[in-house]
């Protein structure tokens, strides 16, 4: 097929395309154009015309009655008070007629039933009006009240009559107006099945040819690939690409491995050309079907260490060509990311949750709750609060070490009466639940440091005991010098570390009771940052640990020339 013929079918697809977006555009439009104009109908005949017309009417015939209980009641009790239906009744009545000599304005062949309707109120209003001038007038009108009284049943039985032929015709014009709504959806539904079906038409049209010619233009584009990639040093171009790439054949045979593939596996493309690529490339049946499935990362351990590669396949016919990148640090980024949202939402859902349960107890409960614990609530939400602002510093202090840093203000320290603070608010922290001991020596040579990170370190530490002594039992802090140094030692009777975790609990976010099997929390940036700020200060941090034994942890810190 040549490359006019693939323009043409891309041209007819365009144009089948854009007539089946402008019936869909054209459907769209009709929608909203009827579903305004039902709206603006049913607005302007039905809810503002035929309803309150028909409630008017309707309303005629209720007020007259409230206006006749009302003379009836003033002529048996004879006190003003009982013409107080009648009075809301005649305002009702006028009201009423007001409103449906509005509304019949536009529907005249009312006009001669309504004036009817107002004559026979008319009558009714100024029999009742004498009936109230009798009884007021004393005890012989009220007599003469209730003797002509009956005399008012002809007049009433006429205006009955004469409104229920109002109500008829109010009946007929709202039956008009349904009518009419039904017409206009009619109408409307009629429009969009005729636009829908001329699209349904156009899509059929396009299922039934378009992939026919689809599959021509894309066969005769693979063919010109095809042919552009023959004609192509693929070997010179492969040579210079970042990612290893090595082609096999049907047999999994290697027949190209580039510069790239030799540094990232170690071998040379003389040993690895011609031989099967499961005897060079390790786990390469894996790295396949990873491919083939679009895993974005693969562990493969590549001389005795663990990397995460990204395998991307493509096949043709003979062979395969594989196209391996080295992801490990893509993979232990996105890690790090997972876990510090893990971390951060998990450390802060926490003391969240109890402020939010606690101010919302207080708000529902302030009037009944007694003064003991609306105080215990408020405690307990202060120190919540002292944790989220620990977390965030944490995680503030994290970001300066990523950035390059933190600034060191350093002046002259007493490192016992530092130590003795920090173990007096652990103690209270730990509220008789783990016995907190401080052993160091009556007087010590002030340290050139920075007082508030050393303090944070301190805390850190005594705090990491404590937590990870989930049974009790005692920590110490030990505060020693030496020559040309200054060592704090903080010594737990907790859970311990493994062996094979104790290179690692210096890593940020590690937690190592990461599951809260022990109910040990902790956003895994403590360790970490104690670790840099000692570096910072030119210092060490260590540790040491036997499982189900306690750890000790040791901060070593240089002396300058002039404080030794």
């Amino acid at each position: 097929m040549s490359s006019v013929s693939a323009f043409a079918i891309k041209q007819r697809v365009r144009i089948s395309l854009f007539v089946l977006l402008a019936l869909l555009v054209a459907m769209l439009i009709i929608g909203l154009l009827a579903s305004y104009n039902l709206y603006r109908s049913a607005e302007d005949h039905y809810i503002g015309v035929a309803l309150p017309l028909r409630t008017a009417s309707r309303d005629v015939l209720f007020q007259m009655g409230r206006e006749e209980t009302g003379v009836r009641g003033y002529i048996i009790t004879g006190k003003r008070k009982s013409l107080e239906p009648y009075r809301a009744g005649r305002d009702g009545v006028i009201a009423d007629l007001r409103t449906i000599a509005r509304l019949t304005r536009s529907n005249p062949e009312l006009d001669n039933t309504l004036r009817e309707v107002r004559r026979d109120v008319i009558a009714l209003h100024g029999f009742y009006d004498r009936l109230i001038v009798f009884v007021a007038d004393g005890k012989a009108g009220r007599e003469q009240a209730i003797v002509e009284l009956p005399s008012g049943d002809a007049l009433a039985e006429r205006f009955r009559q004469t409104a229920a032929l109002m109500e008829d015709d109010t009946k007929a014009i709202v039956d008009r107006t349904r009518h009419q709504q039904r017409a206009t959806l009619q109408r409307t539904l009629a429009s969009l099945s005729i636009a829908g079906v001329l699209a349904l038409v156009v899509a059929t049209a396009l299922l039934v040819y378009l992939p026919e010619r689809l599959r021509r233009l894309y066969a005769s584009e693979e063919e010109a690939r095809r042919r552009a990639e023959q004609g192509a040093n693929a070997a010179q171009a492969l040579a210079h690409v970042s990612d290893a790439v090595f082609l096999v054949d049907d047999n999994s045979v290697i027949h190209f491995w580039n510069a790239a593939g030799e540094q990232l596996f170690g071998v040379n493309a003389g040993d690895a050309v011609g031989r099967p690529a499961a005897a060079i490339v390790p786990e390469y049946a894996r790295l396949v079907e990873a491919a083939r499935r679009d895993d974005r990362f693969v562990p493969v351990r590549i001389g005795g260490e663990e990397r995460w590669l990204a395998p991307v396949i493509s096949a043709f016919d003979g062979g395969t060509v594989l196209t391996v990148r080295d992801a490990t640090a893509g993979y232990v980024l996105e890690r790090t990311r997972a876990d510090f949202v893990a971390t951060a939402s998990h450390e802060l859902r926490t003391p969240l949750t109890t402020v939010y349960g606690g101010a919302r107890t207080l708000i529902a409960h302030r009037d009944t709750l007694e003064r003991g614990q609306q105080d215990k609530l408020l405690h307990m939400i202060e120190q919540e609060s002292e944790h989220l602002v620990q977390i965030v510093d944490q995680l503030l202090v994290s970001a300066q070490l990523d950035r390059g840093g933190v600034h060191l203000d350093e002046s002259e320290v007493d490192v016992l009466a530092l130590s003795a603070g920090v173990v007096e608010s652990a103690r209270m922290r730990a509220a008789g639940k783990n016995m907190v001991l401080l052993q160091m020596p009556t007087a010590m040579v002030p340290l050139q440091c920075d007082e508030a990170l050393l303090r944070q370190v301190l805390v850190n530490l005594v705090e990491n005991g404590i937590k990870y002594s989930p049974d009790g039992g005692r920590v110490d802090v030990l505060v020693s010098e030496e020559p040309g140094w200054v060592r704090l030692e903080v010594v737990d009777e907790g859970i311990g570390i493994p062996a094979a975790e104790l290179d690692r609990i210096f890593e940020k976010f590690y937690r190592l009771d990461a599951a809260m099997t022990r109910g040990v929390g902790g956003s895994g940036l403590g360790l970490y940052i104690s670790r840099e700020i000692v570096m910072q200060m030119g210092g060490t941090l260590t540790a040491r640990s036997d499982p189900e034994e306690g750890s000790t942890f040791t901060v070593v810190l240089p002396r300058r020339q002039r404080e030794a």
